[in-house]
């Protein structure tokens, strides 16, 4: 017991070194520093993998169309086939035509009857 006691006299004898009055404020400061280079690093290298990723698409690019595509740089203007409408073909799209209609129709009605239900579920 003594011994604790004399232990505690010591500790309290010694002084412990003052801190400077600004030592809280440039303690912040230089934390506020390393967040803010930590940002920035984080910027530049997204930056920079962006930047090599978009090059080497750019580079990939040039390379399949210079290997792979023909440069023939004749210009014709591309030539319609004939359509010949046959009685077959006229009902084919009669048929096409009536079911697009049918389609819009049900598309209307389900938006009526949707709009119709939330202005019920709204009051």
């Amino acid at each position: 017991m003594n011994n604790d006691k004399a232990i505690r006299k010591a500790l309290q004898s010694t002084e412990s070194p003052r801190l400077s009055a600004d030592f809280n404020s440039r303690l912040m400061a230089e934390v506020y520093r390393a967040v803010e280079r930590k940002k920035k690093r984080e910027y530049v290298l997204g930056i920079c993998l962006i930047s090599g990723a978009s090059l080497a698409l750019i580079g990939l690019a040039v390379y399949v169309f210079l290997t792979y595509i023909p440069w023939n740089f004749t210009f014709e203007l591309p030539k319609f086939p004939k359509v010949h409408l046959s009685s077959e073909s006229k009902s084919m799209y009669a048929f096409s035509f009536y079911i697009a209609f049918l389609s819009l129709i049900l598309i209307g009605l389900d938006y009526w009857i949707r709009r119709k239900w939330m202005m019920k579920k709204m009051k």
